[in-house]
């Protein structure tokens, strides 16, 4: 039997565990993380977990300070508030060349999402709600079809929990079915054929998302 041999180094095995790790929320906003205890919970040695961090210092995901250690970015308000701001022009035009281009494949996968996003609803599963969210921001991208969009929005949602931030945003008291709403907006929209339309309608989102952040969880984000 063939044995299959990761031609991926360890320090970027390292990397993309901890990337993972930290935008999933399984690390907190400010957290300390131990170079020793990282290593020893992953099996490796000290030296790429150190080179690991480096790189996401790089990212903006941790910060490393001399005789402090290193700490999980804990982003400000201001910050917040910029990545919402640039999150919402870039899905905004994501939706937009979807809209104009009519990828009926894509489409009909956002559609399924938003049905499973209603079903959540209906039996109160966030982790149902959470997964349905992204697979239908992850299709849009994928159907506005330009690589360059998909870089620069990757790299913003790194420098964030994004995940989390869903799952904390819609603890908020009705929070649930206006983000379902929203959602329907923006698949009426896309469906439509109308670039201004659904470009709008995404943005609206968007938009209410940062402010419900702001409004309901930053307090436990931004705390101390």
């Amino acid at each position: 039997m063939k044995i299959a041999i990761s031609t991926i180094s360890i320090t970027a095995q390292v990397t993309e565990t901890i990337r993972k790790a930290i935008v999933k929320g399984e690390y907190e906003p400010g957290e300390k993380l131990s170079e020793s205890a990282l290593s020893k919970h992953y099996g490796v040695s000290r030296t790429p977990v150190r080179e690991a961090l480096k790189q996401l210092e790089r990212e903006g995901l941790v910060e490393i300070s001399p005789r402090v250690g290193t700490r999980v970015t804990k982003p400000t308000e201001k910050e917040l508030n910029e990545l919402f701001t640039v999150k919402e022009s870039l899905e905004g035009l994501a939706a937009g060349l979807l809209a104009e281009r009519q990828d009926q494949v894509k489409i009909a996968k956002i559609e399924q999402s938003v049905i499973n996003m209603e079903k959540a609803v209906e039996e109160n599963d966030h982790d149902l709600y959470v997964t349905s969210n992204s697979i239908f921001h992850e299709t849009i991208l994928e159907g506005a079809d330009n690589s360059k969009l998909s870089y620069l929005l990757e790299l913003l949602l790194n420098q964030m929990p994004y995940q989390r931030y869903v799952y904390l945003s819609i603890e908020v008291p009705e929070r649930l079915h206006q983000s379902l709403q929203e959602h329907k907006n923006v698949l009426a929209a896309l469906k439509s054929g109308d670039p201004l339309k659904a470009e709008e309608a995404m943005k609206a989102h968007v938009k209410a998302s940062g402010l419900q952040l702001k409004k309901g969880i930053a307090q436990k984000l931004l705390k101390g």
